[in-house]
């Protein structure tokens, strides 16, 4: 048993030993092959030079950037507009539309009894003053109560046009336009804010419910800013028409917009990207030996890359070793400031 033990022990000795050996060569070898001479590369004002002999070395790969669009595209969350107040305000309007219709009539004849009864007092009838003042003030309270119900029409206009907007309030007591859509269920109506506004009519409006990644996308259009805030929201709300839903008044949804008009770049493949003091930077080739480090700005990212408008498509860029120019572009800088 001693014996076992023994040459177990004796084996484990000598593979340690053999890696001690072996592996600390290997270790040698390969620092050697990944380190670049100083001689082979130099920093010239913001470039880097470095020999063919050493870009192959590392494994410089350069190549022209691929031609890409891109379309922005933006979702916000907003929910689905309550219109029971919408429709008891446009029925209030229609009574008192016709209010107003009745109170027209009566004022109209109220000023013809005026004219007669005057007509009569100036030409010596039998018309005493009194009963002329009491036409008078007759007409005066038709005329009050027509203003008043106009006043009345007016701020339920008023009241529309705040909580919702003028095309919708513009419909008020009609058979057809939005506000009937609206009314009829024809058409839905989401709210959704956002906390900035620049180009909103810039881009293409979708609505879905939410919750549910395969929810049906329905097409909207812009109506424009709500004065009502959503609830717990802020920044501008804005109204988008859509199609039916067939969703409970207040049931979240989704807005999806997507930019109208494409954006033509090249797309830089991620790489090619290196990250350095909170920045995206890449690595231009301006002729065989000389590199520049590029700042990435207004880029955008998708699943295959970069996509950005700064880069020409004739510019070379560095795809494979750029991490390796950055690591030689700050040994030189750190060499140059310990010489100094």
């Amino acid at each position: 048993m001693r014996q076992i033990i023994f040459l177990q022990s004796l084996i484990i000795i000598i593979l340690v030993w053999l890696v001690a050996i072996y592996g600390k060569d290997e270790f040698h070898q390969d620092l050697k092959d990944e380190t670049i001479d100083v001689r082979q590369s130099k920093v010239v004002g913001n470039k880097i030079w470095m020999s063919e002999e050493s870009q192959n070395s590392v494994g410089i790969v350069v190549k022209k950037p691929e031609l890409s669009n891109f379309q922005e595209q933006k979702n916000f969350y907003g929910t689905l507009a309550n219109i029971n107040d919408l429709i008891e305000l446009n029925k209030l309007f229609k009574l008192n539309r016709s209010r107003l219709i009745e109170s027209q009539i009566i004022l109209a004849q109220k000023k013809q009894d005026l004219k007669r009864m005057s007509g009569l007092f100036n030409s010596g009838k039998k018309i005493s003053a009194r009963q002329l003042e009491l036409t008078e003030l007759t007409f005066e309270k038709a005329k009050r109560e027509l203003s008043e119900i106009q006043s009345e029409l007016d701020a339920i206009k008023q009241k529309v046009t705040s909580n919702w907007n003028a095309k919708i309030s513009n419909g008020l007591g009609k058979s057809s336009g939005l506000l009937f859509e609206i009314i009829s269920k024809k058409v839905d109506i989401t709210r959704f804010s956002v906390l900035s506004k620049p180009k909103i009519d810039r881009f293409f409006w979708q609505v879905a419910s939410s919750g549910f990644d395969d929810s049906k996308k329905y097409e909207a259009r812009l109506l424009g800013p709500s004065g009502l805030s959503l609830k717990g929201e802020t920044g501008e709300t804005w109204l988008l028409k859509s199609n039916f839903m067939n969703l409970a008044s207040d049931s979240p949804v989704v807005v999806y917009a997507r930019e109208k008009n494409k954006s033509f770049g090249v797309l830089i493949p991620e790489e090619a990207i290196v990250r350095f003091a909170g920045e995206l930077w890449i690595y231009l080739q301006n002729n065989p030996n000389y590199f520049e480090r590029n700042i990435l700005l207004a880029s955008h990212s998708n699943l295959n890359g970069v996509f950005t408008q700064q880069i020409k498509p004739d510019q070379s860029i560095v795809v494979v070793g750029a991490q390796t120019l950055l690591s030689e572009e700050l040994r030189h800088q750190i060499k140059n400031e310990n010489e100094d």
